[in-house]
């Protein structure tokens, strides 16, 4: 049985929803440079979604190849992340592309 999600990370990936559909969109160059830049905080909420996925909160939709990794993603400690995202630069466009749509419905009806 999935785990409830706390309204602190309910929050955060309220307000880093528009920057991760950003990074989804982007070519591969310009998501390496937003990563490159991007602030420990991403990097958190970047977390906080591969730890949903995990515990069944999330479905991958079509990126389902790439559960290996956001179950390394969500174990990672937050330095880490940077360095897998940097290694496996179309997997993270895949899996935020996959995650996305179900991340509105999930808020909404969180906040009703």
């Amino acid at each position: 049985m999935p785990k409830r999600i706390p309204i602190a990370s309910v929050n955060k990936l309220r307000k880093h929803r528009y920057i991760l559909k950003k990074i989804a969109q982007a070519k591969p160059s310009a998501r390496k440079r937003m990563m490159a830049n991007a602030p420990k905080q991403l990097f958190n909420v970047f977390k906080l979604l591969c730890t949903l996925i995990t515990d069944g909160h999330l479905k991958l939709g079509k990126a389902k190849k790439h559960a290996k990794l956001a179950k390394k993603i969500s174990t990672s400690a937050v330095t880490a992340i940077k360095g897998i995202s940097q290694q496996h630069g179309g997997a993270i466009g895949a899996i935020l592309a996959g995650v996305l749509p179900f991340l509105t419905p999930l808020l909404a009806k969180l906040f009703k």
